[in-house]
């Protein structure tokens, strides 16, 4: 029987799970047509079954766990097939999908699952559930990109890449002390977190929704005019849209910021490919407190400026990769201390730059919902695919009761953003809040002219 043994920042992960929240990434790509579920099987046996982490279930261990091929194992026992009731859309996938998140994945087997759902407005949609000790997000991408196609008439485009970080080494290490030293203080002295509607202690219940695709052409622009990046530019309208998702919850006045896990890829280059986890976590203030949207992209763009010049990611990724050498008491107790000073995760993912299909069959949209972990309990994910981005909530019901309508005013505030930003971009407009009313005068004389 084949046994390999699990790395220490996956064994990590794998012990995160808790009956209130389960550490699994959830995936949903939605079709143009009715897709055979003979097509996906041949993609998930010639792809995904190419690495041990999908054919092998997991052997708990005291200190460590190991990987031991299921000789059991089948397609069948991994994918399923179900039909929505007539008339069903996106409303009833994602509330059938907010079911589904709640469910731990079955310990006998490998730790993911597949279910081709049909009937969303006459569609189908590949809907997966994936444990985070498998991949994380930049290695689930390349496995997408291998089982999907280029659509037909369409060329490959490269993806963007994230930068690359330095490996804390020995060597960098004595070369960058000061720093080192600094970001190190920097994370063991966090403060907590000041308390807020969606910080507390998650529930069973989740919810899963995302929002309207936004162009990322037209963010790209309007992340080059103020010297940030598309990531930027994004988290600053998540950040618009929790201010709104707290206002509505009875927090007239948001006082203060909330503190942010943004996951950074400490992948060397070329080894995408590999499954596992090569991620560091940052902790970044969300300016939810502000209500110029231009400041909170400014406070964003120079807080993200200052975590990548550092050292924060590599000593997370070290010490999540040390807390799986320990008994899980001590684990839940060090990553504990993390957790608590923190209110959401936010991931962003870099999907395909180019259409893509299943047996012919376009791939319309593709949506990654990140779990939380811990005592966290809100994931806000930001996917790029074909030239759009999308952003995906998963979240506990009691600390975010309606994230569908948090996902409605996702479009609302980047639109916000860009008439701030003085950026052109379709019309209609949409309306901010009464207490968001921040125009520039650029965008004031916009809206004006195209309201005559």
């Amino acid at each position: 029987m084949t046994t390999r043994t699990m790395s220490s920042p996956d064994h990590a992960w794998l012990r995160m799970d808790s009956p209130e929240n389960l550490v699994v990434i959830h995936l949903a790509f939605v079709f143009e047509g009715e897709l055979p579920l003979a097509a996906v099987r041949h993609k998930l046996q010639t792809r995904l079954l190419a690495h041990h982490q999908f054919t092998h279930r997991v052997q708990r261990g005291w200190l460590r766990s190991h990987w031991v091929a299921d000789p059991l194992f089948s397609i069948e026992r991994h994918l399923h097939e179900m039909r929505l009731p007539a008339g069903s859309g996106h409303k009833e996938l994602k509330a059938w999908m907010s079911g589904e998140a709640c469910k731990p994945l079955a310990a006998d087997r490998p730790l993911w699952l597949a279910t081709l759902v049909h009937g969303v407005d006459g569609r189908s949609a590949l809907v997966m559930r994936v444990h985070h000790s498998l991949a994380d997000g930049v290695s689930l991408m390349d496995l997408i990109s291998g089982m999907t196609d280029i659509a037909p008439g369409e060329r490959y485009v490269e993806p963007a890449h994230a930068s690359q970080r330095l490996a804390l080494t020995p060597g960098v290490v004595l070369r960058h002390a000061p720093q080192v030293l600094a970001d190190a203080m920097t994370m063991i002295f966090m403060r907590r977190d000041k308390p807020s509607r969606i910080k507390g202690a998650p529930g069973r219940h989740k919810s899963v929704a995302w929002s309207e695709p936004m162009s990322l052409a037209a963010t790209r622009e309007l992340a080059h005019r103020h010297g940030a990046t598309v990531n930027d530019v994004m988290l600053a309208v998540i950040a618009g849209a929790l201010r709104r998702h707290l206002h509505t919850q009875g927090e007239r006045h948001v006082a203060a910021p909330v503190r942010t896990v943004i996951p950074m890829n400490m992948r060397p280059p070329g080894e995408s490919h590999l499954l596992g986890n090569r991620f560091g976590l940052v902790g970044l203030e969300l300016p939810v407190h502000l209500a110029d949207p231009l400041a909170r992209l400014r406070a964003i763009r120079d807080g993200m400026t200052g975590l990548k010049r550092g050292f924060q990611g590599q000593l997370a990724l070290a010490l999540v990769g040390f807390a799986g050498l320990l008994p899980i008491a001590l684990q839940r107790a060090l990553l504990g201390l993390f957790s608590r000073r923190c209110s959401v995760i936010v991931t962003n993912v870099i999907g395909p730059a180019e259409p893509r299909c299943v047996a012919g069959v376009r791939m319309d949209e593709l949506m990654l919902c990140v779990p939380q972990g811990m005592t966290v309990g809100v994931g806000v994910s930001i996917i790029s695919y074909n030239d759009m981005l999308r952003i995906g909530f998963l979240v506990d019901n009691k600390l975010m009761p309606d994230c569908a309508a948090a996902a409605a005013t996702v479009r609302g505030c980047f639109d916000q953003l860009s008439r701030a930003a003085g950026a052109q971009i379709p019309l209609p407009f949409a309306e901010p809040a009464n207490d968001e009313a921040f125009w520039s005068p650029a965008a004031l004389l916009d809206q004006d002219v195209a309201l005559r």
